[in-house]
């Protein structure tokens, strides 16, 4: 199969924790990628524990596999999160749409929606971070100094629970870890944050709702781009994820005695809409 021909997309070895959110004829793949998962394996060991089941070129940036019937395909990751952040990720099934989109991404010309469950609340509901990051070079050389941009807006303070905020956040700069160094260093730590976040805070957390994961969700990606000679346009929305409501609809004593198992059913009762982008 010629490289420039689209990986069919009923072939990608998606793992089972995988959502399909959008796709178009260009071979853009939109995927929504659960808390836990690697955006691409390290070595063969962790296979299973990645985006897909499959081989991936640390060079290339690339996941192979050969299908049923001995043909070799191919899927190229466009963008990375986390292993504890959640939601939106893109792959390319051909080389040249993989170049254009990351081109977009490198020029921060993609729009990307993040929301980040922290603890407290910021002193002015809405307004933008801009900080000096320290980025280590990988050839061991000193730390460079970057500068690192984010827009921020309060959707929702609860009160009567956990001292938390919901956050939508646009980060206007691509660094490593960018939101969760910059929430921490605004004093809002991101809750189950293992790095950045605050630890008592974190085991609280995890005791009273029984949850331990990061609440940093990547909800929605826009692309917008120019591919043979066409304007095209691509957008990808990842719903809230249960943890982070319950974390907000906490109450003292209302979950003290709650059986395991019935989250769902604690929940049902409680009214919280997930954020909508404006």
């Amino acid at each position: 199969m010629s490289d420039l021909m689209n990986t069919p997309l009923d072939q990608l070895p998606l793992n089972g924790a995988v959502n399909l959110l959008a796709h178009n004829e260009d071979g853009l793949v939109a995927l929504e990628k659960p808390t836990g998962l690697m955006s691409h394996p390290n070595g063969p060991e962790d296979n299973e524990r990645s985006l897909l089941t499959a081989d991936y070129d640390l060079k290339e940036e690339c996941y192979s596999w050969t299908d049923a019937t001995g043909e070799i395909r191919r899927a190229w990751l466009i963008n990375r999160l986390d292993s504890p952040t959640s939601g939106v990720i893109l792959l390319g099934l051909n080389p040249e749409i993989t170049a254009v989109i990351k081109k977009e991404f490198s020029t921060h010309r993609v729009t990307k929606i993040y929301y980040a469950l922290v603890r407290g609340r910021p002193q002015v509901p809405s307004g933008s971070w801009s900080d000096k990051l320290k980025k280590v070079a990988k050839n061991g050389n000193c730390a460079q100094i970057v500068p690192a941009k984010t827009r921020y807006q309060v959707i929702k303070s609860p009160t009567g629970g956990f001292p938390v905020s919901l956050l939508k956040l646009l980060p206007l700069t691509g660094r490593t870890h960018q939101l969760r160094v910059q929430c921490n260093k605004h004093g809002l730590p991101i809750v189950g944050d293992r790095t950045y976040g605050n630890f008592g805070f974190n085991k609280e957390v995890a005791i009273k709702v029984e949850t331990r994961r990061m609440m940093l969700h990547s909800a929605e990606t826009i692309v917008r781009y120019c591919y043979k000679g066409q304007l095209r346009e691509l957008t990808a929305k990842s719903e809230l994820p249960e943890d982070f409501k319950a974390v907000m609809s906490y109450r003292p004593g209302l979950n003290m005695h709650r059986p395991k198992g019935t989250r769902s059913q604690v929940l049902a009762g409680r009214r919280f809409k997930a954020p909508e982008a404006p």
